[in-house]
């Protein structure tokens, strides 16, 4: 009876449809169901075993579903049937069967779902007539279970002893030791849920009769790789459905993905920042990949994005999903930290990466990656749970970066904690920060989500006056602002969404944001004046203004140091020169424009060796600059001297100092091309080496 055709095969029949036969068959018999073709082919003598079923079965039931329960099905379990279909098309054919029940025979099966190790394992005990040795590793309450690994390497070891064929169940976070490796096992891919698998599995349940009438079911179907986000159990339930335009229905809303409940489109995002244009990189990489166009070695694997937090950079990770179409799969340190113990952190994290490698091609999102520490961290306290949770983290980032279709992005707020070896490259190959969204990718959040509410001209208006909030700022303001005009029983408008942001016009301080402007604008033509690198971004926000340049590589020669302290000093130099008065404003933190101004020049005094007592090198600066009043005044000069610079650049370009404050004004904020513009009229005024630093 094996090898009889199932009713109703599908057009482009494949390879290991006869197999998928063979196997159903068998699993009939397993559950004691007549066989196929004695339901089927009415025209065919039954033979002795067809009438033994029959007797046992009774009369055959009618296709409609009975109100009667107690009658037996003419149909075998969908889980069981799915799974079969799999398995016969992950061993293609009868002859790999055979090939696998040879004495000394070791096959592996690998990507297997958890979910779907029992069935595999109860399939192949049903249905393939070899007793094979199966080696699979513990699962507890649906995951691997603590010490899964190790008892799985055991349990290998043991089978080296034993010469009946072995089959390895290998699911996702299971690896194999380096011996089995090395003698090169007969390794098969379990099949995914494919349009031929789904079909072939289609012809065998209740909805046989409405396939053969179907037409074109296949173009119908979501596409392959939107169904590797289902699991067995989704597809079983979707297919429960009486109809087969139903069932059809139900598979492509539970694939279906919507931008809007997702996140924005990179192609709903405007600028060209380093970030973003990174990310479309990788995403038309991505594509090229997929069209065969680029070999996946030729690709970057993974993206770190830092940056202060509520920057956007987990949006812009989903943004790269939605772009390419494919699914994202979030994870981060937080959530599985949050399981308990160090055993059960690590069985989430396992399961994270599992999960990305079976869906793949998707986009696996690593939220607060800096969470995963670092072992140079000379706290010792919790050392040997840090070390423990590193070594893990970097065997599944090694484990992935082996698989092809998986981009990795982590996300993080302090990129100085992470461990060194989970930022090399290979594991993290791009490094960008993610600065403070500017008004033109505000405008897109604000596109994105109040495009149907809000006129376009009052959205642009309303990213302008927002430069300086962050992503998350937005969305919770558009969320706030929602819940009121609900409230109120009002349509939403933009005065909601400043009251929620405060940024209403009446409140701002003209003069003060004049003053910020004139001061930024002052930095970026020092800046283009003394060619220190190119203006990347100029905003100005609630808190001050910020400005984004790119440093570029010199000699570090003295009058190098001593432009870096003439472009610390623009700002201040700027409000001189136009305002009359200088604030506050260079001053303040660590990070001001004095401080790293005064910093600069201490270290040309007690550290670099071009100061005034020569090559000489000061462990303690700090204190030699507090303790030496002749080191004092040496600094003080550097930095009269630098302000003093920076104001007869000023004067020489003040009118393009004017029109790019002005701009500054009217737009919050700039990026390079409008930059590049403004300044095209500043000529360079480089240095020369100071006579007082020419050798003897």
């Amino acid at each position: 009876m094996e090898g009889f055709p199932m009713p109703h095969l599908i057009e482009n029949t494949p390879t290991w449809a006869a197999f998928a036969d063979t196997l159903i068959e068998r699993l009939r018999r397993h559950h004691g169901l007549a066989p196929s073709r004695f339901l089927d082919d009415e025209d065919d003598e039954p033979s002795e075993l067809d009438i033994l079923f029959q007797k046992l079965e009774g009369p055959v039931p009618a296709k409609q579903f009975s109100e009667r329960t107690d009658l037996p099905s003419r149909y075998l379990p969908a889980r069981q049937l799915l799974t079969g279909v799999r398995l016969a098309a992950t061993f293609g054919s009868q002859d790999q069967e055979q090939e696998s029940a040879q004495c000394g025979a070791i096959t592996v099966i690998r990507d297997i779902a958890i979910e779907d190790l029992q069935l595999i394992k109860d399939i192949l005990k049903s249905a393939f007539p070899t007793r094979w040795l199966i080696i699979e590793p513990d699962v507890a309450e649906g995951a691997l279970a603590k010490n899964a690994q190790s008892r799985f390497d055991r349990l290998l070891v043991d089978s080296v002893d034993k010469i009946e064929p072995v089959i390895i169940l290998q699911p996702d976070g299971i690896t194999l030791p380096a011996h089995l490796k090395a003698v090169a096992p007969t390794t098969l891919a379990f099949s995914n849920v494919t349009h031929d698998v789904l079909l072939k599995f289609l012809a065998c349940g209740h909805l046989s009769d409405q396939l053969a009438n179907a037409g074109n079911t296949r173009a119908a179907l979501p596409t392959e790789t939107a169904m590797k986000a289902l699991w067995t159990v989704d597809i079983c339930a979707a297919t429960r459905a009486p109809t087969l335009h139903q069932a059809v229905e139900r598979l492509r809303r539970m694939t279906h993905r919507d931008a809007k409940e997702n996140g924005p489109r990179l192609e709903d995002m405007t600028g060209d920042n380093v970030a973003l244009t990174a990310a479309r990189r990788i995403v038309a990489d991505l594509l090229d990949w997929q069209a065969g166009k680029a070999a996946w070695h030729e690709l970057s694997h993974s993206l770190l994005l830092f940056g202060a937090p509520g920057t956007g950079k987990t949006w812009l990770a989903r943004a790269m999903g939605n772009s390419a179409g494919i699914a994202v799969v979030t994870g981060g340190f937080g959530e599985w930290q949050a399981a308990g113990h160090l055993g059960d952190m690590l069985r989430e994290m396992r399961a994270t990466f599992a999960e990305a490698r079976r869906i793949a091609p998707c986009i696996l999102v690593i939220d607060e990656i800096d969470a995963v520490g670092s072992r140079t961290d000379d706290d010792r306290h919790a050392s040997h749970y840090r070390i423990q949770v590193i070594t893990a983290f970097l065997a599944q980032m090694d484990q992935i970066a082996q698989q092809e279709g998986v981009i990795v992005v982590g996300t993080c707020n302090h990129v100085d904690r992470m461990d060194p070896a989970v930022l090399r490259s290979g594991r993290m190959d791009i490094k960008i920060e993610v600065p403070v969204p500017d008004a033109e990718a505000l405008h897109a959040i604000l596109s994105h989500h109040l495009a149907d509410n809000i006129a376009d001209p009052e959205l642009q208006k309303l990213a302008n006056r927002a430069v300086g909030h962050s992503a998350a700022d937005i969305d919770a303001a558009i969320r706030a602002a929602r819940s009121n005009a609900r409230h109120e029983r009002k349509l939403l408008n933009v005065e909601m969404l400043e009251e929620q942001l405060n940024i209403g016009t009446d409140d701002e301080n003209h003069d003060r944001t004049w003053r910020i402007a004139v001061h930024e604008a002052g930095h970026a033509v020092i800046g283009k004046a003394l060619d220190l690198g190119p203006i990347d971004r100029i905003l100005i926000t609630g808190d001050g203004g910020q400005i984004y340049r790119r440093a570029q590589s010199n000699e570090s020669r003295l009058c190098d140091i001593e432009d870096e302290i003439v472009y610390s000093l623009g700002g201040r130099a700027a409000e001189r020169l136009m305002l009359g008065e200088v604030s506050a404003g260079a001053g303040g933190p660590a990070t001001s424009d004095l401080a790293i101004a005064t910093r600069t020049a201490v270290d040309i005094e007690a550290t670099y060796g071009l100061g005034h007592e020569g090559p000489v090198w000061h462990a303690n600066p700090d204190a030699l600059h507090l303790a030496t009043p002749a080191i004092r005044d040496r600094v003080r000069q550097h930095i009269v001297k630098a302000e003093k610079r920076a104001g007869e650049i000023l004067q020489q370009h003040q009118q393009v100092l004017d029109a790019l404050a002005s701009e500054l004004v009217e737009k919050r904020s700039l990026r390079t091309s409008e930059i590049a513009q403004l300044l095209q009229t500043v000529t360079e005024n480089t240095s020369t080496p100071s006579p007082e630093n020419a050798p003897p």
